[in-house]
């Protein structure tokens, strides 16, 4: 697993294939979600949602923690102690957010956004449920951008900019590049780093490609075959 240096006074991770596979039904999933809870020093389980590339955030008191995965969204705020929340990737990009030091009511939130969640202006509701719950303004947060897709290799088509293009940040386009056989190339990560600096959340992007890096799962390499990872965190 890798972690965030502007994170590191909340326990935090992004986990690795060596981890274990974190997708749902799959052989040792179980174990491997109960290791990452103990890891992070959390009780009880770890709590994840159905994942559906939308605009839905939820807190963690929405969860039933019997039933996970049968809640659809795509955020989960905790201000809840010793409480592990978690979303999926295997491409996408993973979002970590905690409040400050300081600040008087902790709280963190993951982020799953891909590039339909991202164009349904997730990370920026990702970011409003926290400070709501935890009383807060986005300056008092900072954010952790995890292994994901890189701009290098993700090549998409003119509906896609477009979408993402409608909640990027004006006169921030350098997560859009021209790709060698003429179709647009999207840097996800920038793109979520640009919403999420000009809300005036610090950013820290770890800038590892899953595609490129064998460290990660990666649905755009190996498919069906491939497993999922996580970016989990709890509140202090």
């Amino acid at each position: 697993m890798v972690h965030s240096a502007l994170l590191s006074s909340l326990p935090h991770a992004f986990t690795d294939v060596t981890d274990g596979d974190l997708r749902p039904g799959r052989p040792g999933q179980p174990g491997a979600a109960a290791r990452l809870v103990r890891l992070l020093g959390g009780a009880g389980p770890l709590r994840v949602v159905n994942q559906v590339h939308g605009s839905r955030v939820v807190g963690v008191a929405e969860i039933d923690a019997s039933a996970p995965d049968v809640l659809d969204a795509d955020a989960i705020v905790s201000v809840t102690p010793g409480v592990v929340i978690a979303v999926r990737v295997a491409d996408c990009v993973p979002i970590l957010v905690g409040t400050r030091p300081g600040v008087r009511r902790a709280g963190v939130a993951a982020i799953h956004a891909g590039w339909r969640g991202t164009a349904a202006d997730i990370t920026r509701g990702g970011v409003q449920a926290l400070c709501e719950a935890a009383g807060c303004a986005p300056s008092d947060l900072y954010a952790a951008i995890g292994p994901c897709i890189s701009g290098a290799v993700y090549e998409v088509g003119p509906e896609v900019c477009d979408a993402l293009g409608a909640v990027g940040v004006a006169g921030r386009d350098a997560w859009r590049t021209l790709g060698a056989t003429g179709r647009a190339n999207v840097d996800l990560a920038q793109l979520n780093a640009d919403i999420l600096d000009a809300l005036g959340v610090e950013v820290d992007r770890l800038g590892l490609c899953t595609v490129g890096d064998r460290r990660f799962w990666s649905h755009r390499r190996d498919g069906d075959a491939g497993g999922r990872q996580v970016g989990a965190i709890r509140c202090a």
